[in-house]
């Protein structure tokens, strides 16, 4: 496998509503809804077909149980390959950031794929606090979530996958959410998950002299900076699953992808783990 090879496609399931202080920007616009797109990652090496993460469900279980949800022209992951010329079948491995109902929805669609996740992500997704339940859909409200009666092979920090894709750790949002380092030949390309919701988090919020706009939506408000950093450390470019100009490229790398500057100083909005 070659690096040179290593194409990543977005692949958009749906757009949620979510709120841009609750959620999204701590010290946000609260009680302002904004629509973002739920999008999973499709990465050809050449020699693995990978998923990572599967997306959302049908507009009306995600609208009933979560968030306001709308499909648009958007199809689920399975289908949005099959138009790609992909068979669901194909795929190698599903690699999860963590285990979200908007992450997992239609995994065991890839029946012939490896599942990967953090140990602490299964902990916590079987036996979540209250307040996430309806995060990993847990029994205790009548629901059943993608993830159950699914082998995993489980992940213990820093993991090489295959060769040139690498999962780390980037708790914050959930205690064991990764993210996913793929070496491409623009650089090293990091499937966010949800560590980073949208681009604007990655960027300092000067007035209040952050390094990053942080999102508000976090177990650990310690760790998801710590992961912010990290990300920063290994990162040439990032992709979030929640931010449309992602939208804006079929692939990635694609000519003139513009790279960005690991862990850049920026007057007056420090890095706080400066030892990372």
């Amino acid at each position: 496998m070659s690096a040179k090879e290593t194409r990543i496609y977005p692949i958009n399931t749906g757009w949620c509503k979510a709120d841009h202080g609750a959620y999204m920007f701590m010290k946000g616009d609260g009680g302002r809804k904004i629509d973002i797109p739920v999008v999973c990652f499709y990465v050809d090496t050449g020699e693995y077909k990978i998923m990572v993460d599967t997306g959302l469900p049908g507009a009306e279980r995600a609208s009933k149980y979560h968030h306001s949800c709308e499909k648009r022209d958007t199809l689920q992951s399975p289908d949005a390959l099959r138009e790609m010329g992909v068979d669901p079948d194909e795929i190698d491995l599903c690699i999860f950031t963590h285990l979200h109902w908007d992450h997992t929805s239609n995994m065991k669609a890839f029946r012939n794929a490896r599942y990967f996740a953090a140990a602490e992500e299964i902990r916590w997704a079987y036996n979540p606090l209250p307040p996430y339940y309806r995060s990993y859909e847990a029994p205790i409200l009548g629901l059943e979530a993608p993830f159950v009666g699914c082998q995993f092979e489980i992940l213990e920090g820093v993991a090489e996958i295959v060769p040139g894709v690498i999962a780390f750790p980037t708790p914050g949002h959930t205690p064991g959410h990764q993210s996913v380092q793929v070496a491409t030949s623009a650089g090293s390309i990091v499937i966010v998950g949800d560590a980073i919701f949208r681009y604007r988090n990655f960027e300092p919020k000067i007035e209040e002299h952050w390094r990053y706009w942080i999102q508000q939506r976090l177990v650990s408000m310690v760790d998801g900076w710590r992961s912010m950093e990290e990300i920063d450390r290994r990162a040439d470019f990032i992709l979030p699953s929640h931010d449309e100009a992602v939208l804006e490229h079929d692939v990635y790398p694609y000519d003139g992808m513009p790279l960005r500057k690991r862990r850049e100083p920026v007057p007056d909005a420090p890095f706080y783990f400066a030892g990372i």
